[in-house]
């Protein structure tokens, strides 16, 4: 057995115990502050320090459990006398070390919650560790992603994106499909597929966009590690000289004294820029004459001698425009004709040039030597086409260019001797048709700079499933060669990528592979571009990557970013099990360095079995979300015998009837918490449609709140714990709230919006608005109508306004049958005058009860009697003799008044005056108390609660 003293100071006369059963659960209930004195302590059997047993930790407070006997806490000097009388007025307040502890908020989980009921970021995201969204009722969805989208860009250049996301567990109705504000129908290259659970992702989609799957969707590692590293020029600028010349066949000297060897050392890769001697390139703009066989055709003024000595020739801009006929889909309708364009610019070999006098112009004929192979686009013409192009003949025969990459083999001060350069670069062997063999008597300016590769990596991609290694690269400025005249030309570069396989230590293990792609085009636009390397066998690896191709020269925009790796997989995963689940394939946005946010979103209306094991429907039904929740086995776990089906159905057909319509039965929501208890789910379903979810034996149950004319239970000293009442009065609106703000979910576009309430207290009447300085708000979960929020939101304004007696007690056993909102009658026990108690016998309409009854000669009177089957009947009485009333009429049941049954008749008798309003209150929280008894609490009941019931349905 465990007592408690609580006392003021160890010097406190007071000497009264209170018998618990637990101490924490009794001093919890006592102690309402938020902090306790640091001197206050908590000793055992007598004051004595020894005794001191006050918890400073959870194990601490468990060994206080395990104490039997006298407890004493004192709240020691320290408080001023104005505030001991508050202490002693609020039964001794404090809140100590133990406490502290069982009340202080349990640590959150960081999954993040579903987009659907996050409304300041709504977008496709994944959610580690969290719950798989479960939706009922109609919902904008924004689907999770089940594993971060893979981007890649296609042979167009074009940015795809593929995607994975789910919708939810279950079964859905798809309305409509958006991205952001957009139908998917009116984007271009979006497809979209939706499967049912339980269903392949590469068969039929119960919703779809675009064309069908084909492929499995690939498994992928991205590597957090790049986020659009610039791929550095190798370039280190050392000198730019007009003293520089060349000798053949491998020399770089100096007719000054320039140090070379200060600059340079032996094995280290130089790059040269303007050693272009002899016959310079030729350039034309204006209309020009494709061929079908393959051939450039120009009108120039210009008279270019040997013109076939060029043996290359570069086009630019050269858009040709083809007319395709389109027959009719049906006879008798015209054709139809199709404009499109197609682009044939490009660095081609010439096999031969011709030159035709034409008097005042000269007309050139370019024959190309391999127009397909470098642009396919040549087939589409098939006959002669014009077009305003740019075309420039290069590589002339007699023209010498020995700039390039190369490798020095030794270095003086005043040369430079290369390994190898014509195996390079050809243009060394030309040196031998010049005077000395050499470039001394022609001044250029020479420009030598020291290339160093600028790796990035080493980055481990840890997925031993990896089948090849995907590298997006994007260049944000374009890739071209714009030379002195304007003309722009194609440029290139080259990427140098190194892989070694890891072990699971994640230590490289083996040989390291190397790979150079070559990425060349002409665009004065941003683009990205892919490069695929697919591994000799799957395994976990590392990689790095660097460029190797230097800056040609300030005309030339190359540069690169490292926009993605991946490392991929092929998935053979096609059934997700009981999820809805989604395919996207979309188009990047040109120019984007990265994606947008997605913000996919559909229109979903959960489709479930009706009473939880009939056919799948689409619903909105409360009703049938709390019974399929209930019988879930991921959710309730219940058995169809612990789910009273036919009474929930009822109940929400009594909500629809009241109501007049449908609407005020609807929930819609998306349960995404993984620590919601199926209660707490149950009681936010309940709340939606205006009911209390409660347990009746074993079965689940709805309760509707609604006017009541009975009430459910009847309190009196009978049934509540001696001296435990207390009645609070006030004629002013609880907080001094002046108003009511309701946020719920906006059906146009499920936005959450507010609903407003204003109170007038010159008028003492409410309006619609936003006037209140000071008002109560309300967010609300599964509403998304207006008028089952209005309703709501008036509901919650009138119980604020028409609130006037709040009363608490400790019931008994058998207040275990209430459920939040349930109307009882209690008797006024902290009163003298009060009349109640039991039924003690019945003798036709003459009863006796266990106290006397008091009636004035010129009042009338009835008795309240609480009934067995849970309701109270109130009925006129008059007295017949002491200890005895008569009543006007038999009781709706037989009373119960034997002294072997456990829960006899009680009673109270009120004026008629009243009507028994005044002792006619709602319940509204009760909680455990001890084993038999529950603490409750009630407002006055008042039927103006429910006057706008009507307003908005």
């Amino acid at each position: 057995m465990k007592r408690v003293c609580i006392k003021k100071t160890t010097v406190d006369l007071n000497e009264e115990f209170i018998e618990v059963e637990n101490i924490t659960e009794y001093l919890r209930e006592q102690l309402k502050l938020d902090y306790f004195p640091e001197t206050g302590r908590i000793y055992h059997n007598a004051i004595a320090l020894e005794n001191d047993v006050t918890p400073c930790d959870e194990e601490s407070e468990k060994r206080l459990e395990r104490l039997e006997g006298d407890f004493y806490v004192v709240i020691e000097a320290g408080y001023g006398a104005m505030e001991i009388a508050v202490l002693v007025v609020m039964a001794i307040v404090a809140a100590f070390s133990v406490y502290t502890y069982m009340t202080m908020p349990k640590p959150q989980v960081s999954a993040a919650q579903s987009a659907n009921n996050d409304m300041a970021s709504r977008q496709n995201q994944i959610r580690v560790g969290g719950r798989v969204p479960e939706i009922f009722g109609t919902i904008r969805c924004y689907p999770d992603m089940i594993a971060a989208s893979y981007v890649f860009y296609n042979a167009d250049d074009k940015e795809i994106e593929v995607s994975l996301m789910v919708i939810g567990r279950g079964y859905y109705d798809i309305h409509d499909c958006r991205e952001d504000s957009t139908d998917v129908h009116d984007i271009q290259g979006y497809k979209v597929s939706v499967y049912d659970p339980f269903t392949s992702i590469m068969g039929d989609a119960i919703y779809q966009v675009g064309e069908k799957f084909d492929y499995y969707p690939p498994v992928t590692l991205k590597s957090k590690s790049i986020n659009g590293q610039t791929l550095e020029m190798p370039n280190d600028q050392k000198i730019e000289s007009t003293d520089i010349y060349f000798v053949y066949p491998n020399l770089i000297k100096a007719r000054s004294n320039l140090q070379f060897t200060s600059l340079f050392n032996a094995k280290d890769n130089i790059a040269i820029y303007g050693a272009e001697f002899g016959v310079e390139d030729v350039q034309w703009s204006g209309t020009t004459l494709f061929t079908t066989d393959r051939k450039i055709i120009v009108n120039s003024v210009q008279n270019v001698d040997s013109v076939d000595d060029f043996k290359g020739v570069i086009l630019n801009g050269a858009l040709i425009e083809i007319i395709t006929e389109v027959l009719p889909e049906e006879e008798g309708e015209p054709p139809k004709f199709i404009t499109t364009y197609k682009d044939i610019s490009g660095q081609y070999r010439v096999a031969n040039i011709s030159k035709e006098n034409m008097g005042n112009t000269f007309r050139y004929e370019i024959t190309l030597a391999n127009a397909l192979e470098v642009n396919s686009n040549w087939r589409f013409i098939t006959k002669n086409e014009t077009a305003i192009a740019g075309v420039k003949l290069t590589n002339n025969k007699l023209a010498i260019n020995l700039s390039g990459s190369y490798q020095i083999d030794s270095v003086t001060d005043d040369r430079i001797i290369l390994k190898d350069p014509d195996q390079v670069n050809g243009g060394w062997l030309q040196l031998l048709s010049l005077p000395n063999h050499s470039t001394v008597d022609q001044l250029k300016s020479i420009r030598l700079d020291l290339l160093d590769s600028v790796w990035v990596g080493w980055h481990n991609l840890e997925m031993p499933e990896t089948e090849e290694i995907v590298f997006n690269f994007f260049f944000q400025n374009g890739l071209f060669y714009q030379d002195s005249k304007g003309g722009v030309w194609a440029e290139w570069m080259d990427v140098l990528i190194e892989y070694q396989y890891i072990n699971d230590a994640n230590q490289p293990i083996g040989e390291v592979f190397q790979e150079t792609r070559h990425i060349n085009k002409k665009s004065k636009s941003p683009f990205g571009t892919t490069v695929r390397i697919e591994l000799p066998y799957n395994d976990s690896v590392r990689f790095r990557l660097a460029r190797t191709t230097p800056t040609k020269n300030d005309k030339s925009q190359d540069l690169c970013k490292i926009k993605d790796v991946y490392a991929v997989a092929k998935s053979t995963k096609v059934n997700y099990g009981d999820v809805t689940v989604l395919r996207l394939e979309s188009s990047g946005t040109d120019g984007a360095l990265s994606l947008k946010e997605k913000k996919l979103n559909l229109l979903v209306t959960r489709k479930l079995p009706v009473d939880g094991t009939g056919p799948l429907v689409p619903t909105r039904d409360a009703g049938q979300a709390l019974i399929n929740l209930a019988l879930d086995g991921k959710n309730g776990r219940r058995s169809i015998s612990e789910v009273d089906i036919q009474q929930i159905k009822s109940e929400i057909q009594a909500v629809k009837s009241y109501f007049g319509s449908e609407k005020a039965a609807e929930f819609c929501y998306t349960i995404d918490d993984a620590n919601l208890s199926f209660e707490e789910i149950a009681g936010m379903i309940a709340s939606a449609v205006f009911c209390e979810p409660y347990r009746f034996g074993s079965k689940l149950r709805l309760k509707f709140e609604k006017p009541q004319e009975i009430a459910v239970l009847l309190f009196n000293h009978r049934n509540k714990v001696p001296q435990s009442e207390t009645r609070t009065r006030t004629q002013q609106i609880e907080k001094d709230y002046d108003g009511l703000e309701l946020e719920y979910t906006d059906p146009s576009d499920d936005a959450r919006i507010k609903y407003y309430i204003w109170y007038d207290i010159n008028t003492d009447q409410a309006y619609e608005g936003e006037g209140a300085r000071n008002p109560m708000t309300i967010k609300t979960t599964g509403i998304r109508n207006h008028e089952q929020a209005k309703t709501r939101a008036w509901r919650e304004w009138n119980k604020l306004q028409y609130r006037r007696v709040t009363t608490k007690f400790e019931a008994l056993d058998e207040s275990n049958l209430l459920a939040r909102n349930d109307k009882i009658l209690v008797a006024d026990n902290c009163s003298l005058r009060t009349q109640d108690g039991g039924v003690d016998a019945v003798n036709g309409l003459v009863l006796l009860l266990s106290q006397d009854v008091e009636m004035q000669d010129n009042a009338s009177y009835k008795i309240c009697l609480q009934l067995s089957d849970g309701t109270v009947d109130i009925v006129p009485c008059s007295k017949h003799a002491p200890y005895q009333v008569v009543l006007s009429r038999p009781p709706r049941l037989p009373l119960v008044v034997d002294d072997d049954r456990y829960a006899k008749t009680t009673y109270q008798i009120v004026s008629s005056l009243g009507d028994g309003n005044t002792n006619a209150f709602m319940l509204t929280e009760m909680d455990l108390a001890s084993r038999m008894t529950n603490n409750i609490t009630a407002i006055n009941y008042d039927d103006r609660y429910y006057k706008d019931d009507h307003r908005f349905f």
